[in-house]
């Protein structure tokens, strides 16, 4: 079990903590005996961010396709059928874990820029330096539309977009504030914004199978570094958002 989601578990009430971590005798497969079911919203949610640490810890490791409702109750040290009654899914899982680091990121991003406007060079880069401290969300916006949303109920990804909705208000607030734009252009510029940096993330920080073939192709190396390519990007977007 990561250190995360061990940390989780030991907050939890010792009776409640002993529902989820099996006995040592007790397998760890799907045919291990129920345990009682988290009762309260708090315990719920307790159980969940062990889920979602654990997830996330293997995402850091390894692939997504590598990743799955087994591997998760291994780490975990759960049955797969204990883990199956938060989430059907490993994608709805990691939908849960974009939403998190989704709605981190923009609140750094509205934190940081709280006092715009800004001179536009300045805004640019501010907002590059913010996105690279959350690389790792990167990795689950690249994966979102081709993978996540592929394996989850109509009931469930519409929660998720009523919660991506929400989330980049904040962010469209300090779009609107810098470019002195309406709601509706501040939305369009965020997505815009949004959808460049996991590609320029990949570009800078490709996996090493990758430069190696490039290599191998060829092909000349990556140069430069994402904040200097990802802030060019947004001058470019803000500035022309200024004059419309």
């Amino acid at each position: 079990m990561n250190k995360e989601a061990t940390a989780i578990l030991k907050r939890m009430p010792e009776a409640e903590a002993a529902d989820i971590r099996p006995a040592p005798s007790m397998p760890t497969d799907e045919t291990a005996p129920d345990y009682v079911r988290a009762r309260s919203p708090e315990q719920k949610q307790e159980r969940m961010d062990a889920i979602c640490a654990a997830a996330d810890a293997l995402f850091g490791t390894r692939p997504y396709h590598q990743i799955t409702m087994g591997t998760i109750a291994d780490a975990l040290g759960w049955s797969r059928s204990n883990l199956y009654k938060y989430a059907a899914t490993q994608e709805e899982i990691f939908l849960e874990l974009h939403t998190r680091k989704n709605r981190a990121w923009v609140a750094d991003l509205a934190n940081t820029l709280q006092d715009t406007p800004l001179p536009v060079p300045d805004f640019a880069r501010t907002w590059a330096t913010v996105t690279e401290r959350h690389a790792g969300f990167l990795r689950y916006q690249e994966i979102l539309i081709s993978i996540i949303e592929s394996n989850v109920t109509l009931e469930r990804l519409t929660a998720f977009k009523r919660s991506f909705a929400d989330i980049l208000d904040p962010a469209a607030n300090v779009l609107m504030r810098q470019c002195a734009i309406d709601a509706e252009a501040a939305h369009a510029l965020y997505l815009r914004l949004l959808y460049q940096a996991p590609g320029l993330w990949n570009h800078y920080h490709c996996a090493e199978l990758t430069a190696e073939a490039m290599k191998a192709a060829g092909l000349p190396q990556v140069v430069g570094n994402f904040v200097d390519a990802y802030t060019d990007f947004v001058q470019l977007c803000v500035s022309d958002a200024s004059l419309t």
